[in-house]
């Protein structure tokens, strides 16, 4: 009967069964690929952005812009990196069925999903606030400015439009001054004005980001599940099988 009761027991020293184990694993990578993908869109963004740092010292409104142009791409980018991190340490972690490397998993995620909230959270205010109203003003400030409206013509061929919008006629001195042109000296992009062009750039750009935000954060949530199940299955396993593991 003993002898029963110690092979009884044997079959159930549990390893961590296949649906808390692999699934996890699995979350943490599709978590690592979408953290490169955040990696690539703040990168993209800060690249695209610092085409407007002379506008941007250029403009009055400098905290509005730093919002815009360095908050948010910048932490996309500081995010992508955690995710990156932290997944490989997720993967170890299931992988060995280590208990406090779990628990500092979980933390570490959960302080991440709270960033992410933030950072979605960012991007939806600054979509709702339209930014590109605030960028219309100080266009125009600046372009009326002779000491620095220069940055516009910069700025004018990098978006490869012309004008801010429509107010303004094609027969004003400023936009005959401020338009790129073209070899015999005529203003080029006339029809494209630099409104629509930015407000297609950073529509897109901040859609991306709210919608991969919401993507991770589920993905992110059944990760933090699976681990706090695989952490309870571990504490309710013998003492003897894992005690060397903690």
């Amino acid at each position: 009967m003993v002898s029963f009761n110690g092979k009884f027991n044997d079959d159930l020293l549990p390893k961590t069964p296949r649906y808390l184990k692999v699934p996890l694993i699995f979350f943490n990578l599709v978590l690592w690929v979408l953290g490169l993908v955040l990696l690539i869109i703040g990168a993209v963004a800060v690249s695209f952005f610092s085409n407007l740092k002379d506008f941007k010292e250029a403009a009055d409104t400098k905290t509005a812009l730093n919002h815009l142009t360095t908050s948010v791409p910048v932490g996309v980018m500081v995010i992508g990196v955690f995710f990156i991190l932290f997944t490989l340490f997720g993967c170890f972690a299931a992988y060995k069925e280590r208990l406090v490397t779990l628990v500092i998993y979980c933390f570490l995620m959960l302080i991440l999903l709270v960033i992410l909230i933030g950072m979605g959270g960012k991007s939806i205010t600054l979509h709702n606030n339209d930014v590109v109203a605030v960028l219309g003003d100080s266009w125009q400030d600046v372009s009326n400015n002779q000491k620095k409206n220069s940055t516009i013509t910069k700025l004018e061929t990098f978006l490869e439009c012309c004008q801010w919008n429509s107010t303004v006629s094609v027969d004003t001195p400023q936009f005959k001054d401020l338009c790129p042109k073209d070899d015999d000296g005529n203003a080029k992009y006339i029809d494209n004005y630099c409104e629509t062009e930015l407000q297609k750039q950073l529509s897109s750009n901040l859609y991306i980001v709210g919608v991969t935000s919401i993507v991770i954060g589920v993905i992110e949530f059944f990760c933090m599940l699976f681990s706090l199940f695989l952490i309870i299955r571990i504490c309710k396993s013998p003492r003897s099988k894992y005690n060397s593991d903690y």
